[in-house]
Formats: structure tokens, sequence, C-alpha cells
């Protein structure tokens, strides 16, 4: 009887994950064709002469050059007009509370990176990124009466970058732009494998994600429809997952899928209560797993409010400076210099930021051993 009644509970068990991967996994995309709408004040600029323009289909070289590398950037909530110089995306400058905080010079680093070769783009959707509890909704599910930003801005770059196209793409985003360059990412890995796209080198190879802001479901409107819906064009279900769940499973899934290399740098104290070096959170326990983690704890000592954007240039600097920087062994840290597969060799790793004042050659990073914390 005894055996029988494990049986039971065995197939039971069986038939309740088949029933539940049913659920979850049984959604079918959309049909789609690559388009986008040139009329729109939303979509991808691209950066020249100290200009951003929006994508065309002849788009000059300077703008665009299918032989060099690309450099994407994803800007996040915009309750200030002040970081905009045509209104339509962030510049691509040093911010302006780093200007007020820091003792550093303005830096552009559009021009840096274009004149180091890269094609250089932003994900523009500056005027309509100022309502905070809108943004999720925007980014995942629905925006302006169609797609999601994430689908619209991976048609675009689809588009833009071409089946030919053979050069790396680096996609940086930052606070909840670090969930447009996440969901972007997945959009462009569903179109590959529902072919929409066929040509892998679209897809972003390193996704650097600047002091990302996950968004608390009480701080998203209509959070309890848009839990119980599912993501843009995959239809996928959200499945009540919670923002950080949701990115912890996408970024899971495009390393699994392209190999990616992430490097995530947390700096506001909100951040760190959804990342833990404890043990605590399965959701961080997850993302740790696929990418290089960073706290900045030397930044966050004196610059408790203005850590957010100051987080944001400390990996810019890194950047356009290709500062590579060490731990206390010696051994290579993250910084967004750092190639893709220093990058990957760092899945797995937890570190701290020390240097208080935004001195980014200079600074170091200290490798946290977690098989040494007390869970």
């Amino acid at each position: 009887m005894k055996k029988l009644l494990i049986a039971i509970l065995l197939i039971s068990s069986i038939v309740g994950v088949v029933a539940f991967s049913a659920c979850t996994d049984g959604y079918k995309s959309d049909d789609i064709t690559l388009s986008y709408d040139v009329t729109t004040d939303y979509g991808v600029y691209w950066y020249a002469d100290g200009e951003y323009v929006r994508s065309s289909e002849n788009m000059a070289l300077k703008y665009f050059d299918p032989s060099k590398p690309t450099f994407v950037y994803a800007h996040g909530w915009e309750p200030s007009k002040s970081n905009s110089s045509n209104g339509l995306v962030e510049d691509l400058v040093t911010h302006a509370d780093t200007l007020s905080n820091c003792d550093v010079q303005k830096v552009d680093y559009a021009s840096l990176l274009k004149e180091q070769g890269y094609n250089v783009a932003c994900l523009g959707w500056f005027d309509y990124a100022s309502s905070l509890t809108a943004l999720f909704k925007y980014i995942w599910v629905e925006f302006d009466g169609g797609y999601a930003l994430s689908v619209r801005f991976a048609q675009e770059l689809a588009l833009v970058l071409g089946e030919d196209y053979q050069q790396q793409v680096k996609l940086m985003g930052h606070s909840y732009g670090a969930q447009v360059a996440v969901a972007t990412t997945y959009q462009l890995t569903k179109f590959k494998e529902d072919g929409v796209i066929s040509n892998s080198n679209i897809i972003p190879t390193r996704l650097t994600l600047a002091d990302p802001y996950l968004g608390s479901p009480a701080l998203i409107s209509g959070w309890k429809n848009i839990a119980e819906g599912g993501i843009a064009y995959t239809n996928e279900p959200f499945n009540n997952r919670e923002p950080k769940t949701l990115m912890a499973d996408c970024i899971e899934y495009i390393v699994d899928k392209n190999d990616a290399a992430v490097d995530i740098y947390g700096g506001m104290i909100i951040a760190y209560d959804y990342y833990d070096y404890d043990g605590t959170d399965a959701d961080f326990e997850k993302l740790s797993e696929n990418c290089a983690f960073v706290k900045c704890n030397g930044l966050l000592k004196i610059h408790s409010t203005a850590v957010h954007n100051i987080t944001r240039d400390w990996l810019l600097i890194s950047l356009v400076e290709n500062i590579k920087l060490t731990d206390q062994n010696g051994d290579i840290a993250p910084t967004a210099a750092a190639s893709d597969d220093e990058i990957k060799a760092l899945r797995g790793k937890c570190y701290y930021q020390v240097k208080s004042k935004l001195d980014v050659a200079n600074d170091s990073l200290e490798f946290v051993d977690r098989s040494k914390i007390q869970y």
C-alpha cells in the first residue's frame, strides 16, 4: 500500500510538472515583419558630428558603417529634460549629476567612441520616459498602441545592421535602460529562433548594465494585469514573475542561447535590496551564475543619491579610456573595457568597487569570496 501511494504521488508530480510546462512553454510568437515607423520620435538614433540622427534606409556611412563594430546605449527613467539637447535621446556625455558631485570635466563619450571606430547608437524614447510607473509596461508589454519598445528597438536594429553584418554589437543599459537592453536582446534572440532574422551577429554579445533598476511591483501601474499577461511578440506568460525574476530568467536565456558576456554594476541602495551576496535571494543566485557582478561600495560611501548616475559614468569612463582593473589578488576584474572573454571567465564572481572618488584609472575591485560568507 505504501509503495502504491508513493507511485501515485510520483505520477501526480510528473503530471503536474508536465501541465505546468505546457502552461508556461506552450506559447506561440506573433507573425512579424521587420519594419519601423520613421514618423515616430522614438527609435534608434545614430551619432556623428555632434548630432543624433534617426535610422533611415540610406543613412550616410558616418552614422552607420557596416564594417565597424557597434556600441548601443539605452537610457532609463528621465524625470528631467536637462540631460538631452534635442529632447529625443539622452546625450551620451557626462551626466549632470556627476558634474555636480564629482571633480571631473565633461566628457563626450559618443565622440570618443566614434573616434575609436564604433558606430554609436542610442535607443531613444526620452520624451516618454518620465512616468516611472509606466516604464515596465512600455518596455515589455505595450507602447503607443502597439508592440513594446523592446520589440520596436529590436526590429529597427535588425533592419539597420542587416543580414550581412559581421561585427560586434555591445549594448549598455543604465537604470531602467538595463531592462530595455535585456528585453531588446531577448527579443532579437527570439527573432533568430523564429526565423525573423538569420544573422546572429545582430544580437549583442556584450551586455553591460549600469546600476539596473528592476522595478518594484508596487511602483508599476496595473501590475496585477501585467503579471497575469504576457511579453510582447513572444506571448510568453509572465506567470506572476516579479521584474527581478524576469530579468534573471531572460539573462539566463540570453547567455544560454548566445554565450553573451554580461557584467552588472549596482550602485543605489534600492539595487542592494535585490542583490545580496549572502545566498538568500534565489534571483540573484541565478543572475550571478550568468554574469560578473560589482557593487559600487566606494562611490556609495559619499554619493548616496548621486551614485546612480555616477556609476553610469564610472563605466563609460572605463570604456572610452580602456581602463582594465584588477582585484586584491592581481586578477582581472570587471569593467566595461574588459573583453567579452574576460567577462565570461568571471561569471559567478562578485566584487566590491573600492575608491570613493570618481577616479577610475586609480580604482580597484575587491573580490568577494562567497564561500566564506556566513549564510
